[in-house]
């Protein structure tokens, strides 16, 4: 049984949570609680797929989509962590970087960030990669 969708979400988690290792930051993913603390910043990872296209010669499935990372930071310390955190995303996020999970390969096309949100103590700036996803033909 082909777990495309599992396989391409958690080549993204995989890479989120051992950068936020790295970097001693915590992380969350979909439907997992997320800290309430604003103790120490927080990254949370959410995969946004498109659909798929049809194949051809060179693969079986191809689908483009966004890795949106929210980076979030207590509101009182300002944007410069944040921003800091957001460099440090995008040089391990950066295009041309491909991550792959038994037969998909993601490969990031961009990296851009969105606007500084403050809310319920936080300051989340979302960071989106944007990728294209397909699976090899064998």
């Amino acid at each position: 049984m082909a777990t495309y969708f599992q396989d391409l979400t958690v080549v993204f988690y995989n890479a989120l949570q051992a950068f936020a290792q790295a970097n001693t930051v915590n992380y969350a993913f979909e439907n997992v609680n997320t800290p309430t603390s604003t103790d120490k910043p927080f990254l949370a990872g959410y995969v946004l797929l498109a659909d798929t296209e049809q194949a051809d010669l060179f693969w079986t499935e191809r689908r483009a989509g966004v890795f949106q990372v929210d980076i979030n930071v207590a509101s009182s310390k300002g944007s410069t962590q944040i921003n800091q955190l957001a460099d440090k995303l995008n040089e391990a996020f950066k295009a041309a970087n491909t991550f792959s999970r038994n037969d998909i390969c993601a490969e990031v096309q961009s990296v851009s960030l969105g606007p500084l949100i403050v809310e319920n103590g936080w300051a989340k700036r979302p960071l989106s990669i944007n990728f294209v996803a397909y699976t090899q033909r064998l």
